[in-house]
């Protein structure tokens, strides 16, 4: 059993973050909360080594020439949310290539703002060829709305996407599936490419069915899991303390991976640093 002071020890890096241009996230009880250099106090204070921060389409004054300029750098690995609108299958490598040339890590897909289904003949190749250009892909799994897409994007469509997609092509399952984690879970354990991310899911769910889910993840599925904020939904003390208190349990080495040694494996293969 690890000691709080051997779990406080290990440095986390945050799957998911949302640093704003103008410091406003979502709802208005987040404004002001999503300003980076609060953000880097907190970081610092729970020893969370690096993150990506997400840019989000017309939310905190979001701009794709901007925000990678504000986020590059001091912990900070910028991902871009990618717009469908408007995206033709045969401008697919041309726009990538431009969101590579700024300076981003990844993209951001994200079914409910971007309006797209699962089974868009788009999101396939949008995978592969960001893979090919060493962008990462993060593919949002908070599926519930009040749209009708919800009967088009879930576990079920979500699962014929990966079967689709080159075996080889890394993507990261934002969220993990929610309230279908063990799922979501089982799902990936069929893709070796699939990483599974339990950012906002695991601080959101806290004293529900799903903490023993956690428990199972951590002890058994450390090579394959994530965790992160999605702040400024969750706060970093936070996310330390529902890390330490699923790692106590585990071993140093499954502990590691699950906090930064499988996000800094996947950055290695994509030739990306963090400054």
């Amino acid at each position: 059993m690890l000691t709080l002071e051997e779990v406080n020890s290990i440095p986390i890096f945050d799957t998911l973050s949302h640093p704003t241009i103008n410091g406003n996230w979502l709802h208005p009880r987040y404004d002001g909360m999503a300003v980076a250099s609060d953000m880097l106090v907190q970081m610092e204070q729970s020893n969370i080594c690096g993150t990506f921060a997400v840019g989000m389409k017309g939310i905190g004054g979001y701009d794709e020439e901007r925000y990678v300029k504000s986020f590059r750098g001091n912990k900070f690995l910028p991902v871009a949310f990618l717009d469908f609108e408007g995206l033709e299958e045969r401008h697919i490598k041309t726009r990538l290539q431009e969101v590579k040339s700024k300076g981003y890590v990844g993209v951001k897909l994200h079914p409910r703002f971007a309006h797209f289904y699962l089974t868009d003949s788009r999101l396939q190749k949008i995978i592969d060829c960001a893979n090919e250009l060493n962008l990462i892909p993060l593919l949002c799994t908070f599926f519930y709305s009040n749209q009708q897409s919800q009967n088009k994007n879930n576990i079920e469509t979500l699962g014929d996407l990966l079967m689709a997609i080159d075996k080889e092509s890394d993507i990261i399952l934002l969220h993990g599936g929610l309230t279908r984690l063990l799922e979501t879970m089982e799902m990936v354990r069929f893709f070796p490419n699939v990483i599974l991310d339990l950012s906002l899911t695991l601080s959101k769910y806290e004293g529900t069915h799903l903490d023993s889910d956690f428990d199972y993840i951590f002890r058994l599925f450390d090579r394959r899991t994530t965790i992160g904020t999605d702040y400024p939904e969750i706060s970093y003390a936070k996310l330390r303390e529902r890390y330490n208190h699923f790692v106590q349990n585990t071993t140093k080495e499954k502990a590691e991976n699950i906090a930064y040694k499988n996000i800094k494996n996947l950055l290695q293969k994509h030739l990306i640093s963090i400054a």
